[in-house]
């Protein structure tokens, strides 16, 4: 039975360039450090953390110095936390594989910038569980972020599954690491609009055994979550 209570809902306006949601806020601190300050201006530049979704309840996204490469959901403060060492190791592993594959420096940007999509989605998923009264899970979280991502910004859903595909052996980087992980969610994103997102399948990167059945588990997980899971609207 779909869940009663789930209440997304996403502006049919909304764009990358777009101010955050009134349900959240957004707060940059001051970074401490030379890399940290080059981080602030990747997450700022990048727009990963403008959205149209509406919340339950009014949530903050931080974006700070940590004293380990993290992002993580407090429901407590009803608070995100993006840590700037987290972007910055995120930067390096992109700037690094890039490199190797000479990838040339705008496909390399899109990369980064849907890693960062990725991380900060995943962290909305978590506070969309709790705050819809679900269990909370890395793959709660992931679930989510597969119907918020390509409503929100569907202009870099193929590019977020390339990026988690290639960061998914790394397991330093917090939440964006797993390959099974990465195929699941790549599988989702595929499944949303098998036609418009086509090459994450010509990628490679949901196996491609699997891909015939991902708009099914698209279907399933966005009625498992709820029918009104996510609406658009002005």
């Amino acid at each position: 039975m779909p869940h009663p209570v789930v209440a997304l809902v996403l502006s049919m306006t909304s764009t990358l360039g777009a101010a955050p949601s009134p349900e959240l806020s957004v707060r940059y601190e001051e970074p401490g450090s030379p890399r940290a300050e080059q981080a602030e201006r990747l997450l700022k530049d990048s727009g990963a953390l403008e959205t149209g979704i509406r919340l339950p309840e009014p949530v903050r996204v931080v974006a700070r110095d940590c004293d380990s490469p993290t992002a993580g959901w407090n429901a407590g403060k009803r608070e995100i936390t993006i840590c700037y060492s987290l972007v910055d190791r995120v930067r390096g592993t992109i700037k690094g594989i890039s490199e190797t594959e000479e990838t040339d420096a705008r496909a390399a940007g899109a990369r980064l910038d849907g890693a960062l999509t990725v991380l900060f989605h995943h962290q909305l998923g978590h506070a969309l569980t709790t705050l819809n009264g679900l269990t909370d899970s890395s793959g709660q979280a992931d679930q989510f972020a597969a119907l918020t991502l390509p409503a929100d910004a569907p202009e870099r859903v193929v590019a977020a599954a390339e990026a988690r595909h290639l960061l998914a052996g790394h397991l330093d980087l917090d939440h964006l690491s797993g390959r099974a992980e990465s195929a699941t969610f790549a599988c989702l994103l595929y499944g949303a609009d098998p036609a418009k997102y086509g090459r994450i399948a010509e990628g490679g990167w949901v196996p491609a055994e699997r891909a015939p059945s991902c708009p099914g588990e698209y279907r399933r997980v966005k009625a498992a979550i709820g029918d009104r899971a996510v609406k658009v609207g002005t």
